[in-house]
């Protein structure tokens, strides 16, 4: 979900730049749910590209593209059978990176330029220029009220700082051992300060883990991504590593130290007056960043 989550700005740039402006987005099912959070999506498919798929639900997704008569089709990747899915639709402009099917099957392509992570060429062939607008994200009102008695059951609704242990979207985890000595840092320090856990799913064992070594470590398992939204919002700080929590506090402007190994994929930018402190491992794994350098950031710089 953080790979759809960095592109929210993107999809904020194409509606804004549109006078009455529909945009709908072709998902896998994991990550469909991410999207309600965008305040500029209309409407969400899901499909799964990387599942073995039938004709059957080709021939379906194909249905939908033809149905919705869309004026603008963009893909990201270089397969043909995507490619050839938009060319049957009859989509007037269909838009992509250049290579394989691309070149023969849509109307227009640019060259994918090395450690480019932004869509500004892409955008340029529909007039679409400028930087794309911060990201920002909108949580629905009802998992705002859920997460809100949730945190009253658990006793944090006086605020509390919010621990995202991962993994990342590369399968990286900070060592336990390492949490449990930030954990401790904290409760020696500010020991009328809740300590949060954010346990999604991946993050089960360790979360576990973490629960039994650190006395009063609350657990809050988010059951939709705007609920996962909701307990960052009301969190006075936020200590993860890459992922899509990091990348809510970033769209909710709150203060988030984030730790970073060589290959976690850029963050979103934030504008001027920011509350985002990161650590990037010199050595290029997680476990390098050692709990003095994390807690000295904290302290030291009121993340």
């Amino acid at each position: 979900m953080e790979t759809q989550l960095s592109f929210f700005p993107v999809i904020n740039q194409i509606k804004n730049s549109f006078e009455n402006a529909e945009v709908s987005v072709v998902a896998t099912p994991a990550a469909a749910a991410i999207y309600q959070l965008s305040k500029g999506v209309t409407e969400v498919v899901p499909y799964n590209f990387a599942a073995p798929n039938s004709p059957a639900d080709w021939a379906n997704l194909l249905g939908i593209v033809r149905d919705r008569e869309f004026d603008v089709a963009l893909t990201l990747t270089q397969s043909w059978s995507i490619a050839l899915l938009l060319w049957l639709s009859g989509v007037p402009t269909r838009l992509g990176y250049g290579g394989a099917a691309n070149d023969m099957l849509l109307t227009a392509t640019v060259p994918r330029r090395t450690g480019m992570t932004s869509c500004s060429d892409l955008l340029s062939l529909i007039n679409v220029t400028g930087d794309p607008p911060a990201l920002s994200v909108n949580v629905p009102r009802s998992d705002l009220t859920t997460v809100e008695s949730m945190r009253q059951g658990a006793g944090l609704e006086n605020g509390y700082v919010l621990v995202s242990p991962g993994p990342t979207s590369s399968g990286n985890t900070y060592p336990t051992e390492s949490w449990i000595a930030i954990l401790k840092d904290f409760q020696q320090r500010q020991p009328g300060l809740p300590l949060a856990l954010l346990q999604t799913n991946e993050a089960g064992s360790q979360a576990a883990e973490l629960a039994s070594a650190v006395p009063n470590l609350k657990i809050l398992r988010p059951e939709t991504p705007g609920q996962a939204a909701a307990m960052v919002a009301a969190a006075n700080l936020l200590v993860g590593v890459a992922g899509y929590p990091l990348g809510l506090a970033i769209a909710l402007n709150v203060y988030a130290v984030g730790l970073l190994s060589e290959s976690d994929t850029a963050l979103p930018s934030r504008p001027e007056g920011d509350r985002l402190v990161t650590l990037t491992s010199a050595e290029g794994t997680l476990a390098d960043i050692t709990p003095d350098q994390v807690l000295k950031k904290i302290w030291s710089e009121d993340a």
